[in-house]
């Protein structure tokens, strides 16, 4: 909701923390995205009187994918995927490791067939 507010305002518009709390978006769970997502340098943050946030890039070709791993992180169907995991002693013969990776893959393909732009549409 806090990416489809930004990319409805325009790029480098300032949206409100009041405005988007209006939409029923906590201000703790704001602050936490927000935090994440300036990390990853997708958005801004003003502070002080008319403060908010802003949106850096252009939202046709920010995919779905960067704004869902800024906030969650690597994408991982499960937990022997994920980046800099303590190794699976099962990890060799794991029937289901391989099946999941796969998984993990086409999940990550959807969501970089997808921009930001066209979740603000929808």
């Amino acid at each position: 909701m806090m990416m489809t507010m930004l990319v409805a305002a325009g790029r480098g518009t300032t949206v409100s923390v009041a405005k988007m709390q209006k939409s029923g978006l906590p201000r703790s769970f704001l602050v936490k995205i927000a935090r994440d997502l300036i990390k990853a340098g997708l958005i801004a943050a003003k502070e002080g009187r008319g403060g908010g946030y802003r949106l850096l890039g252009n939202p046709q070709k920010i995919s779905l994918r960067k704004v869902v791993e800024a906030i969650e992180g690597k994408l991982a169907t499960t937990g022997c995927l994920v980046h800099g995991a303590r190794p699976c002693p099962l990890a060799k013969t794991c029937p289901h490791r391989r099946m999941m990776g796969a998984i993990t893959e086409k999940i990550e393909k959807i969501l970089d067939e997808y921009s930001l732009d066209e979740m603000g549409r929808k």
